[in-house]
């Protein structure tokens, strides 16, 4: 079992597509439709109302797609599935760049460095293109001894996983998962370099750059952990916020905004004027492809915000600087500056200072945003992280 827990993502999503992504689907005749996006952009892209994780995850992993979003007038319902979807791109994320930075290291290790100066045309490096079939007969040749290898690799990592008192069962099951997860991410020709090379001095150098790299990147899924658990905190606090803003115009009442989290009939009330409104809650992810421009490669950006008609005005302020009139802040001071009866003030802060903190320990950039514009009651809350 995965750490993402379900083999089934069973939310309505829309999922929008690289330039690749969209070249398969049109080149293997698959459905593809323009979706108005939350911030009104048209992308080409494909509906689904449930979708398999290990889908999802490959087509991440192959660059197939740029967002993630789902829209909703509610999402207390579904707080288990968005906690998945959260993990599964997070952790998708950090394999593919495990992937990447393993292979870097491998191409510019003392190994390759002496075989590139005894083989002059045959240079491996990152231009380097492979004959599947040739790499697979070349693994086929070594398959009995991978495991073995495997074990090496991942040796150090999980010894330091039973050692440690402080897991339950639940989180060593999922250390253990992450650290087989990342070694089998890596290029098959290290696979086969690493098995054909074993007794020679580089050889040791390099499994014990791997081995310190795996330890790494385990401590770094610790991040995506924490950032499903902020992404929950925000995704409620901006459902009951935008509830009780509807229930105090629904009744002009201040008194059953405030008691809209607490009454279920009028939080049902509240809900078929959102749905007979088409006043809808988003979240969307949008993921930094393989190709993708500088500093925007691996980074994933989180947005959580109510009211489409807005939102485009909005994230052009944004993505801009904001104009004058609109209020933006980090999403720390937000929470300071949050009333006391703020739903979840507290517990946002708490999240928000672990998963800061695990940023700043694994070097990953964090950047949260709150935008409030005057004389509206749109939120935005961004969170972006550079894995």
């Amino acid at each position: 079992m995965s750490p993402e827990r379900s083999p089934q993502i069973d939310l309505p999503l829309k999922i929008t597509l690289t330039p690749q992504g969209v070249e398969w689907f049109v080149r293997n005749r698959r459905k593809l439709s323009q979706l108005r996006m939350a911030d009104s952009r048209l992308e080409y892209g494909i509906t689904v109302s449930g979708f398999p994780a290990s889908a999802l995850q490959q087509m991440i992993n192959i660059d197939y797609i740029t967002a993630i979003e789902l829209a909703r007038t509610e999402f207390s319902s579904k707080r288990r599935e968005i906690i998945d979807l959260t993990k599964l791109i997070g952790f998708r994320l950090l394999y593919r760049k495990f992937e990447n930075e393993s292979y870097r290291r491998f191409l510019n290790s003392r190994l390759i460095k002496r075989w590139n100066r005894s083989n002059p045309t045959r240079v491996l490096d990152q231009d380097t293109v492979f004959n599947q079939a040739t790499l697979e007969s070349f693994l086929a040749a070594v398959a009995a001894d991978i495991p073995a290898v495997s074990r090496l690799l991942q040796q150090p990592a999980m010894a330091r996983v039973q050692a440690d008192a402080s897991l339950g069962p639940e989180e060593r099951r999922l250390r253990s998962f992450l650290i087989d997860a990342f070694v089998l991410s890596m290029h098959k020709i290290i696979w086969y370099v690493l098995v054909r090379s074993r007794g020679q001095p580089e050889n040791g150098e390099l499994v014990r750059e791997f081995q310190q790299l795996l330890g790494e990147y385990v401590e770094k899924a610790l991040i995506a952990e924490y950032l499903a658990l902020m992404v929950i905190e925000v995704t409620s606090h901006t459902e009951l916020s935008h509830y009780r803003q509807v229930a105090a115009r629904l009744y002009d009442n201040p008194k059953a905004a405030g008691a809209v989290a607490s009454n279920q009939r009028l939080r049902a009330a509240v809900q078929r004027q959102m749905e007979e409104e088409g006043d809808l809650l988003f979240l969307t992810y949008q993921l930094g492809g393989k190709g993708a421009s500088i500093g925007t490669e691996h980074r994933l950006r989180i947005t959580v915000a109510n009211q489409e008609r807005e939102y485009a005005r909005v994230r052009e302020q944004l993505e801009q600087k904001l104009e004058p009139g609109a209020r933006e802040k980090s999403l720390a001071d937000f929470y300071r500056q949050a009333p006391n009866q703020s739903v979840g003030t507290e517990l946002g802060r708490y999240y928000l200072s672990f998963l800061q903190s695990a940023c700043e320990k694994q070097n990953v950039r964090i950047e949260s945003i709150v935008s409030q514009p005057a004389r509206s009651d749109l939120t935005v809350i961004r969170l972006s992280l550079q894995f």
